[in-house]
């Protein structure tokens, strides 16, 4: 029954991390050049620690079954798991950004190499997909670290080029966007792994935290504190740095804020119980499936509405209206193709593995 409740809390927080990517995502009529009020960032503020921790959950699960496998297995399984299902949503945009859209409409373009390289970076590293394509690869690099040891020294220097970034974004040493940066995400896959490791003593120490009632005042003021210095950064961003996202994840201020709301969700991570309307695979199936929707949602919402080039609080209705039924649509069309035999086995990786012939078997760490 404890193990049954572990692994239900674990689901319960990744189906938070997807629903706080899909609110993050659903902005209508965000171009280049838009600019966001001071009370659309405080509220845009609020699901930005989506991507976040669903890093941190990955690095969590991947600790629990890589004692399971060698790392050629687990390569194999990442690359049949992770890697497979996002080319199969990936191909419809490569061919609808490549073999269609150059073809039709007044801006017409030469399809040259440099013009195919160019959509192929954008779509693997610029648009939505960049998460599953650098989890992908973090989870390849993961599969040859093993122990405790390593991951603890590992992590000095994941934290050093995370604050890299972090500045990176004021500074534009190296491309500023954090779909670009996936050397700043080994933090927090290396955060989640060890923190499966000390589980227990992490547990202990929040039940023992939640107990204190000046410890419990003190979270409380600094889960404040960083949110609006989350906000305030992304203002000053947008304002005084030219050229640079203002809701960039990797701002320093919104990692803090990650980490105590972390905490926070861990504590009602019980209280409502998602496993019984999402099976294996259902999020990450989410995940791929949600930008066809978006896609869908923009060139309607477009042909409606006509959209200014200041967001402020009067769009916080509509969107909250739009992520709700984007996630409602995209729950529904993961459950109705993971119906289908053929179909769960292949998002799954089952027939790969089968083929490959790859069980699970104890290794040392």
């Amino acid at each position: 029954m404890e193990k049954k409740a572990y692994f239900a809390s674990i689901a319960n927080l990744r189906v938070i991390a997807i629903m706080a990517i899909i609110l993050n995502h659903s902005q209508l009529g965000i171009e280049a050049d838009t600019h966001y009020s001071l009370t659309y960032l405080i509220y845009g503020q609020f699901s930005k620690f989506g991507s976040l921790l669903f890093m941190i959950i990955s690095g969590f699960l991947f600790e629990k079954t890589i004692s399971k496998y060698t790392t050629e297995q687990l390569l194999y399984r990442k690359t049949t798991t992770i890697l497979f299902p996002s080319l199969l949503f990936i191909l419809p945009w490569i061919i609808l950004n490549i073999g269609v859209l150059p073809f039709i409409g007044e801006q017409t373009a030469v399809i040259s190499k440099s013009f195919i390289y160019t959509e192929l970076y954008n779509i693997f590293f610029r648009s939505i997909y960049w998460f599953p394509i650098n989890l992908f690869l973090i989870l390849m690099i993961n599969s040859f670290i093993r122990g405790r040891r390593s991951l603890s020294l590992l992590l000095i220097p994941a934290v050093l080029i995370t604050i890299f970034y972090s500045v990176n974004i004021y500074y534009h040493w190296v491309p500023r966007r954090h779909n670009s940066a996936i050397l700043a995400f080994f933090t927090f896959f290396f955060a989640g792994r060890l923190l499966h490791i000390y589980y227990p003593q992490v547990k202990n120490i929040i039940k023992n935290a939640s107990r204190n009632l000046f410890l419990k005042l003190l979270f409380c003021g600094l889960s404040i504190t960083f949110f609006v210095c989350a906000v305030f950064e992304s203002y000053y961003i947008q304002e005084n740095v030219q050229g640079t996202d203002p809701n960039n994840i990797l701002r320093m201020s919104n990692i803090l804020y990650t980490i105590v709301f972390l905490t926070f969700l861990y504590g009602i991570r019980n209280r409502v119980d998602f496993t019984k309307y999402f099976a294996d695979k259902t999020v990450f199936l989410i995940y791929l499936i949600h930008p066809y929707y978006l896609y869908v949602g923009k060139f309607l919402s477009g042909k409606i509405i006509k959209f200014g080039q200041l967001h402020t609080a009067d769009y916080i209705p509509l969107e909250l209206a739009y992520g709700t039924v984007i996630f409602i649509l995209s729950v529904f069309s993961a459950r109705l193709l993971l119906k289908s035999p053929v179909f769960n086995s292949i998002i799954s990786g089952d027939i790969w593995v089968k083929r490959a012939g790859i069980e699970a078997r104890q290794v040392s760490g």
